[in-house]
């Protein structure tokens, strides 16, 4: 008992000197989700992935029916939209990584089936440069990648795909540079009989230039991209 109240005590000594507060809108907000329910009613979702090739919507199969072999699938979870800006921006700047949980969660949730007809074997996170990590503390389109692959029971490949280039960060840069941004900044291992299909996972998509030149790495070295996934997509 004495246990218990002093845990009690320390809670709500820390409630009271940190409170903890919606990521979407920072009112008072206990849920372990940390986003209170209405600013889960005003984000946006998308129904279907789509194609960042061609942004053609592919409500059932996985492929592309325009770009065909050519498919990069994104299934992503909700447009980059307040109060799914904060969400992010707390989650990627600001050390708070409850989202990677709830998101994992959602995605597998709504594109469950679609993800099972892929086929793949792991799931590979964009990776940071490791500077960047360093100083950030963490990549989080690695919690989010562990999260998923804790709940589709496919392995978290983290150790195939390198950043070993730095630039600057995409998103203080005009979409039409992106794409010469990261030319060149990934690197990956060879590919294993073990593991050759696979799921590629970042936070955010806008252009989808990162992404893709990670897909184009990864396939030059014998994997294939199945699809990849996304909490958001949208311009920054």
């Amino acid at each position: 008992m004495r246990a218990i109240a002093e845990q009690e005590w320390l809670k709500g000594f820390l409630d009271f000197f940190f409170p903890p507060l919606c990521l979407g809108c920072g009112i008072f907000y206990e849920g372990e989700d940390s986003i209170c329910a209405t600013c889960f009613q005003k984000i946006e979702e998308f129904d279907h992935p789509f194609c960042l090739n061609c942004d053609s919507i592919v409500p059932s199969d996985s492929q592309c029916p325009i770009c065909i072999k050519n498919s990069a699938l994104l299934y992503v979870f909700a447009d980059y939209r307040s109060p799914l800006k904060e969400i992010i921006i707390n989650f990627k700047f600001r050390g708070i990584i409850s989202p990677a949980k709830t998101f994992a969660l959602l995605i597998a949730s709504k594109f469950e089936k679609q993800l099972a007809k892929l086929n793949a074997q792991a799931i590979v996170p964009i990776p940071l440069h490791a500077a960047r990590k360093n100083h950030r503390g963490y990549n989080q389109a690695e919690l989010l990648a562990r999260e998923l692959a804790s709940i589709t029971n496919l392995e978290l490949a983290d150790n195939i795909l390198y950043r070993h280039k730095r630039r600057r960060p995409q998103s203080r840069l005009k979409l039409e540079k992106r794409k010469a941004n990261v030319a060149g900044v990934f690197a990956a291992v060879e590919c294993e009989n073990e593991i050759k299909r696979i799921i590629l996972v970042d936070d955010v998509v806008t252009s989808g230039a990162t992404v893709l030149e990670a897909k184009k790495c990864l396939e030059k070295k014998g994997y294939t991209v199945a699809g990849i996934v996304a909490i958001t997509h949208g311009l920054l």
